[in-house]
């Protein structure tokens, strides 16, 4: 009885694995247009989280070694730089952007620099708006203070 039992159902476990792999595959191919639409989106959001906490590390440096440190922010390149100001001006860091992010612009600061002195605060507040493909945009305010908030 067993050997029939066994014998009538005897392809139905490859049956099933490729009705299931015809389920995950079809699951994929549907999902692949969603997800490439909100890539740029999560591309934005990690820039703008890393420009955020590499303001705030410049403006740490500054006020732990007395020394003036910058971020100057190219607009051209859609890059920016971590600096250390004085005599000879040090490279400390330097970032280029994702080709799906870019500045949308930069206003109140002076040659597109965040310079902050020895307290933590800037010499000049400013506005950093970033821009990916899909037109979403992620705003950086640099309060005088030096206090650094980022608005997605």
């Amino acid at each position: 009885m067993f050997r029939d039992f066994y014998k009538k159902n005897q392809g139905s476990l490859l049956l099933n694995v490729l009705v299931s792999f015809g389920i995950i595959a079809l699951m994929a191919t549907l999902s692949i247009p969603y997800i490439r639409q909100y890539q740029p989106n999560l591309k934005l959001n990690a820039t703008a989280r890393d420009l955020t906490s590499d303001l705030r590390y410049a403006q740490q440096l500054t006020i732990t070694e007395q020394a003036v440190y910058l971020v100057d922010l190219d607009l051209n390149n859609d890059s920016y730089q971590v600096l250390k100001g004085g005599a000879a001006t040090t490279t400390i860091k330097t970032v280029e952007f994702d080709s799906d992010v870019s500045f949308q612009q930069v206003t109140g600061l002076a040659d597109n620099q965040v310079i902050f002195n020895f307290y933590g605060g800037v010499s000049e507040s400013g506005q950093i708006t970033l821009v990916n493909t899909n037109g979403k945009t992620a705003v950086i305010n640099v309060k005088p203070s030096g206090y650094v908030q980022l608005e997605q």
